[in-house]
């Protein structure tokens, strides 16, 4: 029996005279690396309606120039097209009911509204990442959505859409990547992983060498560098390219989202595959074609949403917050974007 101090009869009467001591707020579990959305470049569509659009080129003018000999009559080329691009902002909201019961309770110690508001603005970020990998509304998904990055790549035609479009089909080869950066004619900033493909990498930098190369063979090393990134977190680079984990790329069905069909990017159910994607920044709003990740239909300047407020609900003793936004994601050129996708979790390839 424990010892309650001398005067009570078991320590479990001496802690009946007690009260808990109760921490403020809430300690984060569920957390997720690198949302896409605090990564991209965001512009606010500003007074441009709903809908956004842009040109890309598409005829061009070298075949139209001719040689002609001294004295000769010359003919007037006309040749020019352009592909004509938009993009629809999409609506996103969340609100929840107050009630206020809660909140004269757990008001002691805890802002309830402040608790709820820092938890709907968690929800709403997290799921404007997920649909900015993978929302879709041209290959079979709601027309509530916007096109995600697995869709904008799609567009690039059925597999093998040319290098800006790789069906791995396997465990990654570097070499794919190398091809891949190649035809990014503006350059790449960073390419995107899940975790599962970076431990690869990392794999493969420590200890495991490549499964077509000794780890000892001449070159091995110098396929992968690891520096620290501006806050002093260990970075792995690929060409010179940093490698970016996010959890927000999961594991996907296999042969799904490859541009033949109609059906968009699906998420694991049967056959585990995995993508990643050659990203290249920019703000199509100021006219630069990199990926940009734009917002509107809110009243301030730089606000991502608006929040509306209830003092009191009908048939509810509660009040109310919603959060809403318009957005979007915009690719000015579409050699700012690359995808391998159908990758298996095996060995790298050099």
């Amino acid at each position: 029996m424990a010892d309650s101090g001398g005067h009570w009869a078991t320590l479990a009467e001496a802690q009946k005279l007690t009260q808990s001591t109760k921490i403020p707020g809430v300690f984060e579990e569920d957390i997720k690396r690198n949302n896409p959305l605090e990564r991209l470049n965001v512009a606010q569509a500003g007074g441009t309606g709903l809908k956004i659009e842009w040109l890309r080129e598409n005829g061009l003018t070298e075949d139209a120039v001719a040689e002609a000999n001294i004295g000769q009559a010359l003919a007037w080329a006309e040749d020019v097209t352009y592909t004509e691009v938009e993009t629809t902002l999409r609506y996103s909201y969340l609100q929840r009911k107050l009630d206020k019961y809660v909140a004269g309770i757990y008001g002691t110690y805890t802002n309830y509204q402040a608790q709820v508001l820092l938890e709907m603005e968690k929800g709403l970020k997290r799921k404007i990442g997920d649909r900015i990998i993978y929302g879709d509304t041209t290959f079979g998904g709601a027309a509530t959505q916007f096109d995600g990055l697995h869709a904008l790549a799609a567009e690039r035609g059925a597999a093998p859409g040319g290098q800006l479009n790789i069906n791995e089909g396997g465990a990654l080869q570097l070499s794919n990547i190398r091809l891949q950066v190649d035809a990014m004619r503006f350059g790449v900033d960073e390419i995107w992983l899940p975790p599962v493909i970076a431990l690869r990498f990392d794999a493969a930098y420590e200890e495991a060498g490549f499964a077509s190369l000794a780890y000892n063979a001449a070159g091995a090393m110098t396929m992968l560098t690891r520096t620290k990134d501006e806050i002093g977190i260990p970075t792995t680079y690929f060409m010179g390219i940093p490698l970016i984990r996010t959890d927000y790329l999961v594991s996907e069905e296999d042969d799904t989202g490859n541009g033949d069909a109609v059906n968009a990017r699906a998420k694991y159910s049967s056959t585990s595959r995995f993508s990643l994607f050659c990203i290249k920044h920019g703000n199509v709003m100021a006219r630069e074609p990199g990926l940009t990740f734009g917002f509107g239909g809110t009243e301030g300047t730089g606000d991502f949403y608006d929040l509306w407020t209830w003092d009191r609900l009908e048939s509810y003793n509660a009040g109310g917050m919603r959060m809403d936004t318009y957005n979007t994601l915009m690719l000015g050129s579409t050699k700012c974007l690359g995808r391998i996708f159908d990758i298996t979790d095996a060995a790298l390839l050099a």
